[in-house]
């Protein structure tokens, strides 16, 4: 008798995938394609790791058809036409090469060649992001005993009276750029005024 996880892996080999846009395999040398092949395989496990724990069921990739197949461990298939350095990736990168190439000197088709066809993620879905909500005084807090980075350019005042040495020190900051553009513009005034002066 047949188990299920056998039929179950069957399919899935056989749900290997060619990629979205289609170039013939042999336009390509056969060491680029094991390298796309190579791409493929390590970044279906990847991928997977977005979604589920454990190793992809199939993780396949034939570079001489540009066939591949990537299923993970809860049975779902990631669409690889979203991540760049797969298989659809360099597939698509290529067929834009090849279009641009027939286009000849027709600068128009060319554009429409990269414009229309773009490869890789356009607006990635971000699977691990967690959002919280929280107040702004509880967000400032947070950050603040993070030991958030001033830059200077902030007026670093707490409000609560504390801190005035570090308050002082970023406000310095902040007032010698206002000083360098006011000296700045004096300057270039005065050079002006100098070479009017020396005009006439």
């Amino acid at each position: 008798m047949v188990s299920f996880k056998t039929t179950f892996l069957a399919l899935a080999s056989a749900a290997a995938v060619a990629a979205d846009y289609w170039i013939d395999p042999d336009s390509v040398s056969m060491s680029e394609r094991k390298a796309w092949c190579n791409d493929q395989r390590t970044n279906c496990p990847i991928i997977c790791l977005q979604t589920t724990v454990g190793s992809p069921i199939d993780n396949s990739c034939d570079p001489e058809t540009l066939t591949y197949g990537c299923v993970c461990s809860d049975g779902r298939q990631p669409n690889m036409s979203e991540y760049t350095l797969t298989l659809p990736y360099h597939v698509c990168m290529r067929w834009g090469d090849q279009c641009v190439e027939a286009c000849g000197s027709n600068n128009l088709c060319a554009a429409d060649c990269r414009e229309k066809h773009p490869c890789g993620a356009q607006s990635p879905k971000r699977v691990n992001a967690t959002s919280t909500t929280t107040s702004a005084s509880a967000t400032a807090t947070s950050t603040a005993d993070a030991g958030q980075v001033f830059d200077g350019f902030g007026d670093g005042s707490s409000g609560d009276g504390e801190d005035d040495e570090d308050a002082a020190g970023q406000k310095g900051g902040a007032g010698m750029l206002r000083f360098g553009d006011s000296y700045g513009v004096a300057l270039v005034a005065a050079g002006l005024f100098a070479g009017f002066v020396g005009f006439l």
